[in-house]
């Protein structure tokens, strides 16, 4: 066999031997969104509406803006326990039932990272909120809490 053919061989093989890279796994859809409002103030919290969004929660990120926070909804009330791992930064967090505010854990410290923090209530949603937040806009517990979206 001449050197020739011997590479245009060596080159069919090859091209051959070629494949598409694999494509891309399918993202996860973005989060979605609900508009709380209580009392006059609207909230534009993302929901974590799934068991891993639940867990990550807002670990992580940098900061939470003013007027958002994030949602987290269940199926059946319960005394859900919330902590801070790879918090950034601190967090008001307000436990919800049947519409209304039924504990609120104010200025909890992204530096707690193993405390768990417990409601006094059965609650059906959560909602965390940038530390500051209950305090500054009046919540209490006993106000009505409308979520849509």
């Amino acid at each position: 066999m001449s050197a020739r053919a011997l590479l245009l061989g060596l080159v069919v093989a090859l091209a051959c031997g070629r494949s598409e890279p694999p494509p891309a796994p399918p993202s996860a859809p973005p989060p979605a969104h609900a508009r709380v409002t209580i009392g006059v103030h609207v909230i534009d919290a993302e929901v974590a509406d799934t068991p891993e969004r639940k867990e990550r929660g807002l670990s992580g990120r940098a900061a939470l803006a003013d007027g958002h926070g994030m949602l987290f909804p269940y199926d059946t009330p319960g005394r859900y326990g919330f902590w801070m791992p790879n918090m950034r930064f601190d967090i008001d967090i307000l436990w919800i039932r049947s519409g209304r505010i039924v504990h609120v854990e104010p200025n909890v410290s992204k530096d707690d990272a193993q405390r768990i923090y417990r409601p006094s209530a059965e609650a059906d949603l959560v909602l965390e909120l940038p530390a500051g937040s209950a305090a500054r806009l009046g919540f209490r517990v006993g106000d009505a809490v409308d979520v849509a979206g």
